[in-house]
């Protein structure tokens, strides 16, 4: 079982990843019908936010029903998506998402004190063999030690992942969590299908294309504005994120340490991820040049800008270095530019 492309043609201490894909081909657009006169533009028709095919027939109401005979009802209600519960630091926003756009579950519940979080990724043999490659994935793991329980569960054509957290978990839970486990990985396995994966003009764009150093130094009056994009670690997340989603983080911040100085701006995506989007939180702000934006607050006061253009989500995210977050709105306008319009000739 593969995706199939719907175009055939073609805090400043933050971890961050490493990874690219090609340039993806552009979408063949439709022609105009006979009938319309050829001194006429047509106006393009919106392609509908809908949200990605699942991959197999398990969803995340049967990860909630397993995961609450082996540990009882979370405190919190389940969600489809990625835990921030002691995450990396470029975790919210898209790519808590991330699983889905590439055909998979993420499903997370509970709290600092006591939680968990299953995934499930169709193509397992390309995303295991991958993150291999990258020193990030260590075979098969079934373990319980500390309060902590971490399994990766391969079964087929998926790869289950999960980590459950509860200060009375012991080494005697890991093989009956193993076992309800696996048979989750083996229903989604015998269920696996061929889906359609929406393509995105924005599918492992460098970060340049979204905005350069000398950009950001413009749009927060600075001067030493460096892009960090390979560093940090690697794993399932890191290769479903960058690698099959063709996603980036780019993080721009002053010369040096990664981990030392000022941090300017963090910039995420999710492809073709306007789905996503549609459920976020925030105030409604204009951005030029965007279809939709929305502002909030970040937990250690980081200034937070999402903005959708055409069925893309990219987050802006900036950081309180001593006198308040700048604002992400004068940059987010340069790279919904620089994505739509092009690039500006350097003065």
């Amino acid at each position: 079982m593969r995706l199939r492309s719907l175009i055939v043609l073609g805090t400043a201490a933050v971890l961050l990843l490493s990874g690219c894909t090609g340039e993806p081909t552009p979408e063949v657009k439709p022609s105009a019908s006979p009938s319309e006169s050829s001194s006429q533009t047509p106006t393009p028709t919106p392609e509908p936010i809908v949200a990605p095919e699942t991959a197999f027939a398990v969803s995340c109401d049967d990860v909630a029903e397993t995961m609450a005979e082996l540990v009882g009802e979370p405190s919190t209600p389940v969600e489809p998506m990625l835990s921030v519960v002691s995450a990396m630091g470029w975790l919210p926003g898209p790519a808590q998402h991330m699983f889905q756009r590439a055909g998979g579950i993420a499903c997370s519940a509970g709290d600092a004190e006591r939680n968990w979080e299953v995934t499930i990724v169709p193509d397992a043999q390309a995303v295991i063999a991958g993150a291999t490659e990258r020193q990030g994935y260590w075979g098969e793991t079934a373990s319980c030690e500390g309060g902590r329980c971490a399994f990766e569960l391969p079964d087929g054509d998926v790869l289950l992942s999960a980590t459950v957290v509860d200060p009375d978990l012991a080494a005697d839970d890991s093989a009956p969590i193993e076992e309800a486990l696996r048979g989750v990985a083996a229903a989604a396995a015998a269920s696996a299908r061929e889906v359609e994966y929406v393509d995105s003009d924005i599918v492992g764009a460098p970060c340049e294309r979204f905005v350069t150093p000398e950009q950001v130094n413009a749009a927060f009056g600075v001067t030493d504005a460096s892009l960090f994009t390979d560093f940090g670690g690697w794993g399932i997340p890191a290769e479903v994120y960058e690698v099959v989603n063709g996603s980036r983080i780019c993080y721009f911040k002053s010369a040096g340490s990664e981990y030392e100085g000022s941090s300017y701006l963090m910039l995420t995506t999710l492809p073709a991820g306007a789905w996503a989007f549609e459920t976020l939180d925030g105030d409604p702000v204009e951005v030029e040049g965007a279809d939709d934006a929305r502002a909030s607050t970040g937990e250690h006061g980081e200034g937070i800008l999402d903005v959708r253009v055409g069925l893309d989500w990219i987050r802006f995210m900036t950081y309180d270095n001593g006198s308040g977050a700048a604002d992400p709105a004068p940059v987010a306008e340069t790279v919904v530019r620089n994505l739509t319009v092009g690039h500006t000739a350097p003065e």
